[in-house]
């Protein structure tokens, strides 16, 4: 009777664990952040969005702003659909702004928040930030660094196969990680980008402030390369 009732309080023990544990991972630490974001979606009408913000499958994640004092960036990603959605969000003052395809609502932010570009290598990364986080939504946008960044298509063969060498063999030593020097009123940071079959220079005026004025330059229009997300 002793050992049988032993069993019986290890087993309820056991489910109560088990129980409470299952509670705590259904809960996700950021769902605060979730439901500020999209409430405030929803203000301005940002229905789908917001709907994409609480949706279980979507993965939220704070981007590293250190140009920014008060507000902060989110990208959430959805991939169980047909077609995944990329967003990136800023939240700060009570405030929220969708920043996919938006680089007015970029300029917003960095002036509500007030913060200060003091340097080229804080320019350098306002400026990627800005290009990655504005990019339009459903056509593949991304930065790169060097021309092997560029994402081909593989398995090319013919003129498409000498197209892609020889944009290699220009692009090589021209293409550079995102870098900013210094101007008369800030910095002018340079980011080359692929944008759908693009390649693409952005020289990218960064001022004190935060204020943004970006000069796009065509390189290549026809890029060998897969234009899906």
């Amino acid at each position: 009777m002793a050992l049988a009732l032993v069993a019986l309080l290890l087993t309820g023990c056991a489910s109560a664990s088990g129980t409470g544990g299952a509670s705590e991972r259904n809960t996700r630490p950021d769902e605060g952040t979730r439901q500020t974001i999209s409430e405030g979606l929803l203000k301005s009408g940002k229905n789908e969005e917001a709907r994409i913000v609480k949706l279980g499958g979507s993965r939220l994640t704070q981007v590293k702003t250190p140009f920014l004092r008060n507000w902060k960036i989110y990208r959430v990603v959805y991939r169980q659909s047909s077609h995944p959605v990329l967003l990136h969000i800023a939240t700060g003052h009570g405030q929220v702004e969708l920043l996919t395809g938006s680089p007015k609502a970029f300029g917003r932010v960095t002036e509500a928040d007030g913060g200060t570009v003091e340097n080229a290598a804080a320019a350098a990364t306002l400026a990627r930030v800005y290009v990655e986080t504005t990019r339009p939504g459903g056509i593949l946008t991304y930065v790169v660094g060097r021309v092997e960044d560029i994402k081909f298509r593989p398995g090319i063969t013919g003129d498409a196969a000498r197209h892609r060498d020889e944009i290699v063999a220009e692009y090589r030593p021209r293409i550079k990680a995102p870098a900013a020097v210094a101007n008369e009123k800030g910095f002018t940071a340079t980011v080359y980008v692929v944008k759908d079959k693009a390649l693409q220079r952005h020289d990218i005026k960064v001022s004190a402030k935060g204020t943004i004025e970006d000069d796009v330059k065509t390189l290549v229009p026809d890029l060998p390369v897969p234009y899906t997300l």
